[in-house]
């Protein structure tokens, strides 16, 4: 009875687990979307339960329904995507965006008049990843391209809203400006200059052609690389998308300069000190200048420093004024106000960005049209950039085998600028603390003078304004003639208009000097392009082993230029800035011209089995502003490649390495550079008089032998996947020589002219290229991908024409060869010698005691004729021991250009929420920071100091390694100021500093909200916040506020942190 009831017990038992896990597994539909990161749906995505074999695919809309019970687990995957895992718990509609795998190898890429898969791609391609778009309205869509694309130099030169990113691939291909060696811009089809005002938010993707088998496509003008921009086009049922940010922008960093008090200090001092040789300085100490105490209160002095004297200006410091001992006379008081210049010309800017867009495609149609809006505040006074933006795409299938449609890209935009940078963000912001901000009236006061003045006043005094107009239409078809054979025409036109004013309002340079000139200024320039092109398309697979894709095409660019400008000045009033206003003309121009470039090409692509790849081009140029003899030039261009893991003796038995192919290239392109319309016919300049009748003048001689620019190249890289494709490296090694550059050359004064415009010298860039994806955790709920690049690159001078000098140098300078005694030469440009090379007067120390500088070497470029060292002067380096400090002492302290760029982004996700980090770095460029040198060696005899100089010598025995502070250094010891021997600006090796850095680019938490049953009810397919900051600061030692460019660092404006909010709907 016993044994009974426990089987009974048992079997109920079971029957109840059964009935409850019946009950609980119970099978259900789950219905959703499923979209990539934009909101567009991916159609035919697949949708699996896992563990089994139940799964279906997503429809044209990216729409699927499902059985599955609450305790499975749902797998979405697309091809090029990343795939996801989502538990079915009690959800029944499920809406997933999908985002793309960087890591897969079978990417498509969009090359020169077409795309292919990555796989089969045998040249140097790189594709940007179009997440770095979607958080930050860039309002130059270069600026994305920083530290995301292996094998470019990408720089921020300037912080000014609207300025563009420098963009150098693999080098450039200039001798005289390496920075201005830019790449050609294709966007949608249209070949442009650069990517300005171009909306970020309209962008699909962006490419980047590297080598010269993959830009020889393009012949005549791709030796800089290639750009190619492709703009959105509709796809999926109908979709309304509004992206909206907002947020503000701060300045980082500033410098670090000393305050009133410290300033008056070290300036009687350094005026005390200077005088000791030059005694005919020190009347400067009772001069109402920034240090002397001439000055009052009245509107006729600009500085505050001046003697209390009771009853007529001690009643200042009952108004926030202070007052300190004098330094040379400490039984005399001075009183006076500080200001901190910095405070005064930076702000907080607000950035306000909106983006619409309506975008859909049907059977016979596809549409996208979007409309944009951009304002910008610059953290600096008056500094803003706005831009309206629209575009319109629109794509039909008019008949089974013929598809036309046609786009129009139009922007405008304004932004106010500086008058000069210099003048402001070195002189202006270097104001020295003690100058009036305002005069007792409570009006602005002027500074100095205007080129070191109060920037709220001189800023206000002077409008700059300039306005951009950019209307881009195209349209194309594709008409399939025969199965296998296509032709595509296209035509596009292209207007740009650029409008530059300028009025100087009446101001005061000093407080007593007012000018009222009023210069005024108008400028227009019109670029309207024309482009027509016709590419024949043939491709076909021989069976299952051979496929070939073969592109024959024409093209015919034109251009004509418009340039009228006009100056004047004596209006009579600061009411009216426009030209009409000016009593006296000063200056009127203008000029007409047009270019042509008529090009053939051809490609072909073929492969057998996937497994062995070959790709050759060849491009037919003329261009309209070469010599006679050399208007044409052929460039080809040739590629292989090898899928080693199609081979059979790879198999199924690598479970690490999934793929490997290996590739080669050779190519040559083409470039005219900055090559004016006319310049090899030689030129002639009208407008003057001769003799009382206008005059004809010769201004530049005829070149007919004027030829392209060549840059023949080789390349070899590899692309590597590792466990199933989750982590891939491109590796790739580039070496380019640059033949006929296009340059001045000088010429004998007896000619009548100082130089001939021609083909001089060749150049060499060799490097290296390096690209790591990786997926590192795909878990269910939480995600991490990485993504490093990495690039090197070094330039070699190759060859320069015959002058008789050693290396054929250039320029240079002659300095001890401590090595093989005697001199040698340096810098310049010379054979076997890189571009960039930075020499000067390399510091060992201070001098702690007179005693020790007398012992020391004769330094020759202390200024006037006592050349005596002292103590608190610097200890230079004597390199031929000869005892003589003199300009052959001067040795190699870096070069201007970086060895190693790169960037580093990490993107985490759980759940719902993402973060995305992104870095980029450069190692290995010079800074010559005369930013510093002015403020610590006063070369502008009355500019602010930086607080180093807190901790100068002084006195007798001091050891330190600032050297004693002198007022106009260059007019003193020259400590700091070293000029001769062919440098005009040169400084000691403190101010020589690396820039190299770091830079935390930007941060980004997003968050997806769940699209719920009541929320799709209203229409709501992907709803989207996030937080950014942008530009948070850079890891470096260098001490000035923007590392990123080698060189002259003499007043940058500087990158603001940014820090947003922004929104994205898609309906």
């Amino acid at each position: 009875m016993i044994r009974k009831n426990k089987f009974l017990s048992s079997l109920l038992t079971f029957v109840a687990l059964l009935l409850f896990t019946g009950v609980y597994s119970q099978e259900k539909t789950v219905t959703g979307t499923i979209s990539d990161d934009s909101g567009q749906p991916l159609p035919g995505a697949n949708v699996l339960v896992k563990n089994t074999s139940n799964g279906v695919q997503s429809d044209f809309d990216g729409n699927f329904s499902i059985n599955a019970t609450s305790s499975d687990v749902l797998i979405f995957s697309y091809l090029g995507f990343t795939k996801k895992e989502i538990s079915v718990g009690d959800q029944t509609l499920i809406n997933i965006s999908l985002s793309e795998d960087a890591s897969q190898l079978d990417e498509v890429v969009v090359v020169g008049y077409g795309s292919q898969s990555r796989e089969t791609l045998t040249s140097s391609i790189s594709k940007l990843d179009t997440k770095v778009l979607e958080n930050v309205p860039f309002a130059n869509a270069t600026q994305a391209l920083q530290g995301s694309v292996a094998g470019i130099r990408a720089q921020q030169t300037s912080g000014q809203p609207g300025a563009g990113t420098r963009i150098i691939i693999r080098g450039g291909t200039s001798i005289n400006n390496p920075d201005g060696a830019g790449p050609l811009y294709v966007i949608d089809g249209i070949i442009r200059d650069n990517m300005d005002d171009l909306n970020s938010a309209d962008i699909a993707s962006v490419q980047v052609l590297k080598d010269a088998a993959a830009a020889s496509i393009y012949g005549s003008r791709a030796s800089n690389g290639v750009v190619i921009v492709t703009t959105k086009t509709g796809k999926g049922k109908p979709k309304i998308s509004y992206n909206m940010t907002t947020g503000m922008s701060q300045i980082g960093k500033t410098y670090d300069l000393v305050s009133a008090r410290d300033y008056i200090y070290y300036g009687r001092l350094g005026l005390a000190a200077t005088g000791e040789k030059h005694p005919e300085r020190l009347s400067r100490l009772d001069l109402p200048v920034g240090a002397g105490i001439g000055n009052d209160l009245t509107n006729n002095t600009s500085f505050t420093t001046q003697y209390l004297q009771p009853g007529v200006n001690d009643h200042k410091l009952n108004e926030g004024w202070e007052s300190m001992p004098d330094p040379i006379d400490p039984s005399r008081t001075i009183i006076f106000q500080g200001t901190d210049w910095q405070e005064k010309l930076f702000r907080t800017g607000i950035t306000t960005n909106h983006h619409l867009s309506f975008s859909g495609s049907t059977e016979g149609a596809e549409y996208d049209v979007s409309v944009g809006y951009l304002n910008s505040e610059g953290v600096a006074l008056r500094t803003d950039y706005e831009r309206y933006t629209a575009k319109m795409y629109g794509g039909f299938n008019i008949r089974d085998n013929f598809k036309v449609w046609g786009r129009v890209n139009y922007s405008t935009s304004n932004n106010n600028q500086v008058y000069s940078s210099n003048q402001i963000f070195q002189r202006s912001l270097g104001l020295p603390p003690t100058a009036k901000f305002t005069f007792e009236d409570g009006t602005l006061a002027p500074g100095q003078n205007r080129s070191i003045g109060n920037p709220v006043y001189h800023l206000g005094r002077f409008d700059k304004e300039r306005r951009d107009y950019r209307l881009a239409l195209s349209i194309g078809a594709d008409y399939q003639i025969f199965s296998d054979l296509t032709f595509s025409p296209f035509f596009s036109y292209s207007q740009e208009q650029d409008l530059d004013n300028s009025f100087q309002k009446s101001y005061f340079n000093t407080a007593t000097s007012f000018n009222d000139s009023r210069g005024a200024s108008a400028d227009f320039a019109q670029d309207i392009s024309t482009q027509i092109e016709g590419v024949f398309t043939y491709a076909k697979n021989i069976g299952d082993d051979h496929s070939m894709n073969a592109k024959a095409g024409f093209s015919r660019v034109s251009r004509e230029a418009y340039i009228l400008g006009a100056d004047g000045r004596g209006a009579s009033s600061d009411l009216i800035s426009t030209l009409n206003a000016s009593a006296e003309p000063t200056n009127v121009t203008s000029s007409f011209s047009s270019r042509n470039i008529i090009g053939f090409f051809g490609r072909l692509n073929y492969d057998y089995k996937r497994k062995y790849l070959i790709t050759a081009s060849i491009r037919h140029d003329g261009a309209s502003n070469l010599g006679a003899d050399f208007k044409w030039g052929t460039f080809p261009g040739v590629s292989a490649g090898w899928n080693v893991h199609r081979e059979d003796f790879w198999g199924d038995n690598s479970p690490t390495f999934s793929s490997l192919k290996f590739r080669v290239s050779y190519g040559v392109t083409g470039n005219i550079g900055e090559l004016e319309d006319y310049k090899y016919q030689g030129e002639y300049a009208v407008g003057s008089r001769y003799n009382g009748q206008a005059a004809v003048l010769n201004s530049s001689l005829s070149n007919d032998a004027l030829q392209w620019e060549e840059t023949e190249a080789i390349g070899a890289g590899f692309d590597l996947g590792l466990f199933n494709n989750r982590v891939t490296l491109l590796f790739d090694y580039y070496n380019r020589d640059t033949h006929n550059l296009i340059t001045s050359f000088t010429l004998p004064k007896v000619t009548g002219f100082s130089s001939i415009l021609t083909n001089l010298g060749d150049l060499n860039n060799e490097g290296v290229e390096l690209e790591l994806n990786a997926n590192i955790i795909e878990g269910e709920n939480f995600g991490w991908t990485s993504a490093l690049n990495l690039s090197h690159n070094k330039n070699t001078i190759t060859k320069l024409p015959e002058n008789g000098n050693e290396n054929n140098r250039i320029g240079g300078y002659e300095v001890a060869d401590p090595v093989n005694g005697g001199t040698r030469w340096v810098a310049g440009l010379q054979e076997g010698h890189a571009i960039g090379d930075l020499y000067t007067y390399e510091v060992l120390g201070v001098y702690a005691t007179t005693a020790e500088a007398e012992a020391g070497p004769i330094d020759e470029l202390v200024a006037g004729s006592d050349k005596r060292k002292q103590g608190g002067d610097i200890i230079f380096r004597d390199v031929n021991n000869d005892g003589i400090i003199n300009t052959l002492d001067r040795v190699y302290v870096g070069n201007e250009y970086p060895d190693w760029t790169g960037g580093f982004t990490n993107t985490f996700n759980y759940k719902n929420l993402s973060l995305t980090v992104r870095t980029d770095f450069s190692v290995g460029h010079t800074i010559a920071n005369q930013m510093h040198g002015v403020f610590l060696g006063q070369w502008q005899g009355d500019i602010g100091i930086t607080k180093e100089v807190l901790r100068s010598w002084e006195n007798e025995g001091d050891v330190t390694d600032i050297p004693r502070y002198y007022w106009a250094d260059q007019l003193a010891q020259n400590n700091n100021f070293r000029t001769g021997g062919g440098q005009n600006q040169a400084m000691n090796s403190d101010f020589y500093e690396k820039g190299d850095y770091l830079a935390l680019r930007e941060i980004t938490l997003s968050y997806n909200l769940p699209i719920t049953p009541g929320v799709a009810k209203l229409g709501i397919s992907n709803l989207r916040l996030y937080a950014t900051g942008s530009n948070l600061g850079y890891l470096t030692n260098y001490r000035g506020l923007l590392p990123e460019d080698g060189g002259i660092d003499n007043g940058r404006y500087p990158n603001p942190q940014t820090f947003l909010l922004g929104l994205n709907v898609s309906l």
